[in-house]
């Protein structure tokens, strides 16, 4: 099958017009090979049959006693035999000779088959004279030594045959010029449209800026539509990557030049906070925001890389991981209330990309919370309320995005990690201004 379909590799290799010429082509050379012969057969079979439907109501007339005209322009002619006698005893060819000819080289051999055997009547055609001749022997049905033979000339069946096989001819060829123009018009409604595209691909990978107006709803259109979001979503990425390098820079060159700072002060033996311990601690502590900073970036990163891979989903028990996480952060912040409402449901995705997702929610609420963190688990269901003040209603749509901050946030990447991970393993996530607080919601995407 593959070295069948190889044959055909060059038309990839021609433009869809020289592609349409070639396949036109050997439309065209069908329609002669197998077409004409076909329509030739079948008109052939078609006046057979009506030249012996001819012969069988002419012998009709003739049994009821009518005697066609000899001098018609196209005649039937008539022979009656005698077998006792082995004589033609009636006929309307001149002259009689011509009898004996048409015997001998047309229809000798039918003659004696319906002589000597329980056959009634025989239909055949043969040449004489380099003619065809149509013939039709029958045996007189109250004389068993009496038998009819019709003779008509072919010349009529000949001139019907040329006249249908020339309008079918006339007929097809017309057909498959019109059907060649219309494909041809409509091969070339693709190749503008198409050109449009590779136009606009290149305006892409050439980084200049283009549109692509295309009207059409079949598959072009819908190419067209997806290049044209496509375009956008890479704009959009490319936004984003540009803003994400400004602000990494920005968040990474403060605690960097307090480093370098206080190193050397501390170097010089000079002491910005009084002493050498509170000195070092400052340090301590921008190195510690830098590795933080660092290891949430690798992290958006890896969880950007894993999107791309085909994950094998498991599920595991989020009832015993959200109770080992409040366990441990529950005494964080004694001031601030957390509590639960568990059921024992099972959710889907890996458990530790789990764990960071809810610590992260969890420590963005509890510098929100008043006095109050809630969890509620239900099944393909998590919530986690915090009292706290509500969310900028502007800020909300973007609040997922990565280097969005609220008013007490840290990094702007810690939401951006926990829609990664529920996105990855099919949940949505959704922040929820409660009439007093606000919720991060959890739910699983049910596919249509």
């Amino acid at each position: 099958m593959k070295n069948k379909l190889s044959r055909f590799y060059f038309l990839k290799k021609l433009s869809l017009v020289q592609q349409l010429i070639v396949v036109l082509s050997f439309v065209g050379l069908l329609l002669v090979a197998v077409m004409m012969p076909l329509v030739d057969y079948n008109l052939s079979s078609i006046i057979d049959q009506q030249m012996y439907e001819t012969l069988s109501m002419s012998q009709y007339a003739y049994f009821d006693g009518y005697m066609p005209n000899s001098g018609q322009d196209k005649p039937t002619f008539h022979i009656v035999y005698d077998s006792s006698s082995n004589a033609f005893i009636t006929t309307n060819i001149k002259p009689k000779q011509a009898v004996y000819e048409l015997y001998n080289d047309l229809f000798k051999d039918d003659l004696e088959k319906v002589k000597n055997t329980s056959i009634h009547k025989i239909k055949n055609k043969g040449l004489y004279m380099n003619e065809t001749y149509y013939y039709m022997i029958t045996s007189y049905a109250d004389n068993s030594s009496y038998y009819l033979i019709s003779i008509v000339n072919s010349d009529y069946s000949t001139d019907l045959i040329t006249s249908l096989r020339n309008q079918i001819i006339y007929i097809q060829y017309g057909f498959f010029i019109i059907f060649a123009f219309v494909m041809i018009m409509w091969v070339l409604t693709l190749i503008n449209p198409l050109k449009k595209i590779k136009n606009y691909i290149d305006d892409i990978k050439n980084r200049k800026k283009s549109e692509l107006m295309i009207d059409r709803a079949d598959e072009i259109g819908i190419v067209s539509k997806a290049l044209v979001e496509m375009k956008e979503d890479l704009e959009q990425q490319e936004s984003i990557k540009e803003e994400m390098i400004h602000n990494i820079s920005h968040d990474l060159k403060t605690p960097i030049a307090l480093i370098q700072t206080y190193g050397q002060s501390v170097k010089d033996d000079i002491y910005p906070y009084g002493d050498k311990n509170s000195s070092m601690d400052v340090i301590l502590e921008n190195a510690d925001r830098l590795e933080h900073k660092v290891k949430s970036f690798l992290y958006l990163n890896r969880l950007d890389y894993l999107q791309g891979e085909n994950i094998e989903l498991t599920t595991f028990n989020m009832k015993q991981l959200i109770e080992k996480i409040v366990s441990q952060m529950d005494a964080l912040k004694p001031e601030i209330s957390l509590s639960s409402q568990l059921e024992d449901v099972c959710f889907v995705g890996d458990e530790e990309h789990w764990r960071v997702a809810i610590e992260n929610i969890i420590e963005n609420a509890t510098r929100y919370a008043k006095s109050q963190i809630k969890i509620v688990l239900k099944d393909k269901y998590l919530e986690i309320y915090n009292d706290g003040d509500k969310l900028d209603e502007e800020t909300l749509p973007f609040l997922f995005d990565p280097y969005v901050k609220g008013v007490k946030g840290q990094f702007g990447l810690g939401l951006s990690i926990v829609s990664k991970i529920a996105t990855m393993f099919g949940y949505q996530i959704d922040a929820v201004n409660q009439e007093t607080g606000v919720s991060f919601i959890f739910k699983k995407e049910t596919t249509s």
